[in-house]
């Protein structure tokens, strides 16, 4: 089950992002988020946003992501481009699960679909296992963003 995140939610989700982090290194991802996982600012903006969603099974949160209108740092793109034309998209961020949580990206892209169909997400280059999975799920490489901190991002696109 899916839902939005609701403030209730915050301890759960913390342990969330704090175990993804744990599941980064371990698949040799040392450099992405480095800082920590999502600061609280940042989930409580998402979840006041009411872009943040959580998956539960068995009634427990084991997975989150967001997803967002338009992605102002996808506005310039790099060693790339965007598909031609201007058009509506939708962005995932912040994908996260539990090491029980199956299909969080999957769920993550299901939900933005019924939002629209093009949807765009971007990855840190050390996440190979995220880049594997949204190959999978058909995002195409376009090329390199930057981040409001200064950090580049590799960027992909669906639909």
């Amino acid at each position: 089950m899916i839902r939005k995140a609701e403030e209730k939610d915050i301890k759960a989700l913390r342990e969330v992002y704090d175990e993804a982090r744990e599941r980064m290194i371990e698949d040799g991802n040392t450099r992405q988020w480095k800082a920590g996982p999502p600061p609280l600012e940042v989930i409580l903006d998402d979840i006041h946003n009411g872009s943040l969603y959580v998956l539960i099974i068995d009634g427990k949160v084991v997975g989150a992501f967001s997803i967002i209108g338009k992605e102002p740092s996808y506005d310039t793109i790099y060693e790339g481009s965007w598909p031609a034309g201007d058009y509506d998209y939708v962005t995932i961020h912040r994908v996260a699960g539990k090491r029980e949580s199956r299909h969080v990206l999957k769920t993550a892209i299901e939900t933005a679909e019924k939002l629209n169909p093009v949807i765009r997400i971007d990855t840190h280059v050390d996440n190979k296992k995220m880049q594997a999975l949204v190959s999978k799920y058909g995002f195409k490489y376009c090329g390199k963003i930057t981040l409001p901190n200064g950090e580049m991002r590799i960027a992909f696109q669906r639909g």
